[in-house]
This record gives structure tokens, sequence and C-alpha cells, in this order.
């Protein structure tokens, strides 16, 4: 896990706690001031945290990127109350059972289990007993949008096993930052950007298995997935499928989080990624033969989704993904 990734260790005998920041401290730069002055907590264990990062202010202003990533190793009894910080942040857990206080419902975090949190609402999560979590901050112009995505389908605790691909994003993420590289900030955006659409899929209550979609959307996807370099409208689909329209884009939407269309696109483009990877065609042709046949157009939805232009992706250190 996280092989050669740096990480900065630092364990506690004694309890750091809220009442102990001093105002030296909130203005010596070495925490984020605003998390400090809006959070009330009781900590006792050990820390691994990844070294700060400089994020540039384009990136702020701009793109998703990461504020801090720490796995803590928190001692029974260790808390965290806090709202009014502009942050979103991840919770997973590793090991032991951690609680969780979230839009006035409360939850249990066993391994396994992660929770994604708008920060600026009131919250709450504590070691139930020793508790070995990883804590992501993240944040970015669409972060809110996710998080009210995420907390449409009413379960808002997922859970996946650490061999998952949740925490390959995650790693991914830690990877970019982790060394200087060429559209560092771009690709962590690209990066932070499947991460937090994966957890909105992956916290739907729908069930996600192939048996539990209706046939009409199975018929449907497969249709675009053999289909997608080629024109195709709603209409087709639904007199391929035998439905009315409006109500196979309402189920497409609700088993797999995307309109029709957009589920076109992020085939063409994903399947471009591709292209651009493993072979020399220009981005002219490929944009050709994923079926979108403006090239103005493919630039424009391939920056769009991917956070960088075909050529910066084709040259970034990015996995296909």
């Amino acid at each position: 896990m996280f092989d050669g990734i740096s990480f900065l260790h630092a364990e506690t005998d004694r309890p750091i706690t809220s009442r102990q920041i001093s105002d030296e401290t909130l203005k010596s730069g070495k925490y984020d001031p605003e998390n400090l002055a809006n959070s009330e907590f009781y900590l006792l264990g050990s820390t691994d945290a990844f070294r700060p990062v400089p994020i540039t202010a384009f990136a702020k202003e701009n793109l998703f990127y990461m504020q801090a990533f720490t796995i803590f190793h928190y001692r029974k009894g260790s808390y965290t109350l806090r709202q009014n910080f502009r942050s979103f942040l991840v919770l997973y857990t590793y090991e032991g059972i951690g609680e969780v206080k979230y839009c006035g419902r409360s939850f249990v975090l066993n391994p396994g289990d992660g929770i994604l949190i708008d920060c600026r609402k009131p919250h709450y999560y504590a070691a139930a007993e020793d508790w070995k979590v990883a804590v992501l901050h993240l944040n970015g112009p669409l972060a809110e949008h996710y998080s009210d995505e995420y907390q449409k389908s009413g379960r808002l605790v997922f859970h996946e096993s650490i061999t998952g691909r949740f925490h390959r994003y995650l790693e991914q993420v830690l990877e970019i930052y982790d060394s200087p590289s060429l559209h560092r900030d771009l690709r962590a955006h690209h990066a932070i950007d499947g991460l937090l659409l994966y957890l909105t899929l992956l916290s739907s209550n729908l069930a996600i298995h192939k048996q539990d979609v209706p046939k009409s959307v199975q018929r449907a996807m497969k249709h675009m997935e053999q289909h997608y370099m080629g024109a195709i409208s709603l209409d087709d689909l639904a007199e391929l499928t035998g439905t009315n329209k409006f109500h196979l884009s309402k189920e497409f939407k609700r088993y797999t989080g995307f309109s029709p269309n957009d589920y076109l696109i992020w085939l063409r483009i994903n399947h471009a990624k591709i292209m651009l990877k493993t072979t020399t065609l220009p981005a002219s042709k490929i944009s050709h033969q994923v079926g979108i046949h403006d090239i103005n157009n493919f630039h424009y939805l391939f920056k769009k989704r991917v956070g960088m232009t075909p050529i910066q992706y084709r040259n970034s250190m990015d996995y296909i993904l």
C-alpha cells in the first residue's frame, strides 16, 4: 500500500486538543488556520502524513486539488468536531471502528467503509476503538456538485476493499503529487475527478450488479459500447429497446448515473484516451474514429472531461482509466 510514497511519521503519548492551539500556532502557517479555527478535537495516537504540496493559484481557482492526506492511527476516544471549513473530506477505514455524525445521522465505519463529507456542514468523527483511518481533504470548483450528487443517493457510507478501484485512484493522486512533473496540477485534477465520480456512483443505493439493471438499460449500454463510433440518438435506443425514450432516459440515468448522451460521450472520450496512449495517430483522426467528427468539439469535450488537451494527455504520465 502506497509503495514508494513518502510520509512524515509522528507520535504522541499525550492528547493534542484544540484548546492547546495558540494564536501563534494559527499564524505560523504550519497548519491550515481555517481548519483549526473551526474545529474542536482531542487526538491521541500517531500519524503518517503526506508532505504538504504547493498548489498554484490557477489550480485553486479552476481545478480539483488535494489539500492534505494523512493516515491517522487514532487511539480510542480521539475525535474531531468541525464546521465552516472550506474542504471536502473522504474518510476510509483500514482497521478498527470509527463513528461519524453528519447531516443529522449517525454512522459506523468498519474496515472498508468510507464516507464523503462537506466540511462546511457540522460533522463529527471519533474512534470507537483504536482506529486506522485515511483522511483525505480535497477542494475545487465542482467539489460541491459532486458532494450534492453523492448525498442524493441517501446512502452516505460506501464500502470497498483496499484492492478496489477507489484505493487505486487514491494511490494515483498521491503518486502524482509525490514528485514534480509536467502538468502536475492538471493530472491531479483528472485523478481526483475520477475518484469523486467513482465515489458518487459507488454510494448509490441502487443495486449495481448487472442482473439488477433493467434489460432495456443493459441493451442500450451494450449497443453504445459496440457502436459508439457511429451516430446514435435517443430515438434509436428507444426503438432498439422497445421503450418510451423519456422512460429509457430516466431509467438509464437512475441505474448508471449518466444520461444516455453523457454515457456515449464518456465511451468516445475513453476510447480516444486509449488511442492517444497506444497509437501515433493525430488527434484529428482519432476524433473521427471515436465518432466525434468536429475536431473543435472533440477538443472541447476532451478537455472538459479529462482536464487537459488530447496532446497534453498523450504526453502525460497518466494511467488509462
